[in-house]
């Protein structure tokens, strides 16, 4: 076994666990069938192919850095040294600001309460969509300040401004479904570019995308 993704998962279980090696094997008939186990609760996997097998986790309380293993008979079981963690499911109630430049770096926080604080951080991020842009989503890290406050700097590189589906994972995988939005207003031009020093010139038309 080389590596498992994600490292953790919510209390209700329900988390598809990708486990990744070598010599993985499915043969019924002989009893090789794959198995996960989770501390004490074991599962039967899904074998994907010789490299690859997905394990669904089984609820289990709040608790950190239990071992998990992996069998191909259920009786005799790896010695890894990998862990996994469950936490309780977060409940986010609020995000500001709602809108920033298409350029990125705007600090987007979330407030709520049960954010779990976690190792593995690659795994904790921030899942920007376009809504009305055919481009793929961005993602970026998410940042822990407490168990009731989170915090994203939003990515750059957008070629347009639009609205974008924002989402957080603790784990990489299980996104929040709160349907929050997120703008991204991009500047193109301004005219004019200069104006009598009395404030007594025209309109300043400010062309672009994203604007609300």
């Amino acid at each position: 076994m080389l590596e498992i993704h994600p490292k953790a998962g919510l209390t209700r279980g329900g988390t598809q666990v990708e486990i990744v090696g070598l010599d993985f094997r499915y043969m019924p008939q002989y009893g090789v069938v794959p198995h996960c186990r989770f501390g004490d609760k074991i599962v039967r996997a899904t074998f994907d192919s010789t490299v690859r097998i997905v394990c669904t986790t089984p609820p289990n309380v709040a608790q950190q850095g239990i071992n998990f293993e992996v069998s191909l008979n259920s009786v005799d079981w790896t010695d890894s040294k990998f862990t996994y963690s469950y936490y309780e499911e977060p409940k986010i109630e609020s995000m500001f600001p709602d809108a920033g430049p298409a350029n990125g770096g705007t600090e987007v926080y979330f407030t709520g309460k049960n954010f779990p604080k976690l190792n593995d951080t690659e795994e904790f991020n921030c899942r920007f969509t376009p809504l009305n842009v055919d481009m793929p989503p961005k993602k970026s890290s998410g940042k822990y300040i407490n168990e009731t406050s989170i915090y994203c700097a939003t990515p750059g590189g957008w070629t347009k401004g639009d609205k974008m589906k924002l989402q957080v994972t603790f784990n990489g995988g299980d996104y929040d479904n709160n349907n929050y939005e997120f703008t991204v207003y991009n500047i193109e031009k301004a005219f004019p570019r200069s104006g009598p020093s009395d404030g007594n010139g025209g309109e300043i038309v400010v062309s672009g995308q994203g604007f609300i």
